[in-house]
């Protein structure tokens, strides 16, 4: 398949993490990116490395056909901004398929509803919560698993998660990736929901549900969490993850320059020391996980400031840090094995 993902104004900053996520990780072929902030230039520039992908100030302008557009974007509330409409319309009339991780769904639109149903083209809510759910039951217990949890949003849970599984299935070891979130879905992973979409009381039952599942075939499995234990928005969602996946080892992201949660100001972020003992007090009752290793959100720090951090780190708590796109997964998969 080969894509397009939606990312106006947002590809390289906050609200971008979905683009992002995909640009880095999905199997499939990306033609494009929409994001007229940055038109003209290539994703690599800003990423060096990463895949040499043609960046378009507006879907008229894409040189290459494509099958599916991406809306890479995710404001907070998931609300679909009315700015984007007409470029969704236009992929749709093309019969195009669209993927979206929105609280707002396309297929329900009436607009797109109908332009699809004239065109053939398909429409995938990622949002949307499964059926059957339940109450959590504890029968999740015992399964081997490892939630990357964290001190905020977007302090790269979900690409952590993925670099530890590619990481282990290179030393040989059945390791799978539950995603919890829309991008982690469109990516690929061996199993998930969108946790934040399913309604309170079933969210940890849902959780159990994936590690039951992905235990079947993988001997290790690596979840992805959200949000963080003391953001005023998404703390509950937190909870049911960490609750709902049983982790036995916890790696903490950590952006060590953010100072309040992201887009509330006025709620600090506690010191780091003072997180990893909420994750573990919450943990102690359903899985006694412990916090193994501190992943660093370094993209807004020099080298010099990461590794000063990990030297901290290593040295003030006694357990490994590293942020993975700098140093790898090796060092935080090696503390999960221990």
């Amino acid at each position: 398949m080969r894509i397009l993902i939606l990312a106006h104004e947002k590809f390289t900053g906050m609200g971008g993490k979905t683009a992002r996520g995909v640009y880095f990780y999905s199997p499939n072929e990306i033609v494009g990116i929409l994001d007229r902030s940055l038109a003209g230039h290539y994703a690599d520039e800003f990423f060096p490395g990463r895949r040499h992908v043609p960046i378009y100030e507006n879907i008229e302008s894409v040189a290459e056909d494509y099958d599916a557009l991406i809306i890479g974007v995710a404001p907070i509330g998931g609300k679909l901004p009315e700015a984007w409409r007409k470029e969704i319309a236009q992929a749709l009339s093309s019969g195009k398929t669209v993927i979206s991780g929105l609280h707002d769904f396309l297929s329900e639109d009436p607009e797109f509803r109908k332009i699809a149903e004239q065109s053939g083209a398909k429409i995938w809510d990622v949002r949307k919560p499964p059926e059957n759910l339940r109450v959590a039951d504890g029968s999740g217990r015992g399964v081997n698993t490892v939630l990357v949890a964290g001190t905020d949003c977007s302090v790269g849970k979900m690409l952590t998660a993925v670099e530890l599984t590619r990481k282990a299935r290179e030393t040989g070891i059945n390791a799978g990736f539950v995603a919890t979130g829309q991008t982690g879905m469109m990516i690929g992973a061996d199993a998930g929901y969108v946790i934040d979409r399913i309604p309170g009381d079933f969210m940890a039952g849902a959780m159990e549900e994936l590690v039951k599942k992905v235990s079947a075939t993988r001997e290790l499995i690596f979840v992805e969490g959200q949000g963080a234990l003391t953001h005023p928005a998404y703390s509950g969602v937190t909870l049911s993850i960490l609750h709902g996946s049983y982790p036995r080892k916890i790696i903490l992201a950590h952006e060590p320059v953010r100072k309040e949660h992201h887009d509330y100001p006025g709620f600090p972020i506690p010191r780091l020391e003072r997180a990893i003992e909420m994750y573990e007090t919450l943990a102690e009752s359903v899985s006694g996980g412990r916090v193994v290793g501190i992943a660093i959100d370094g993209e807004h720090m020099s080298d010099e400031q990461v590794e000063k951090y990990v030297e901290w780190v290593e040295s003030e708590l006694s357990m490994p840090a590293a942020d993975v796109f700098r140093h790898g997964a090796e060092k935080l998969l090696r503390a999960v094995l221990k």
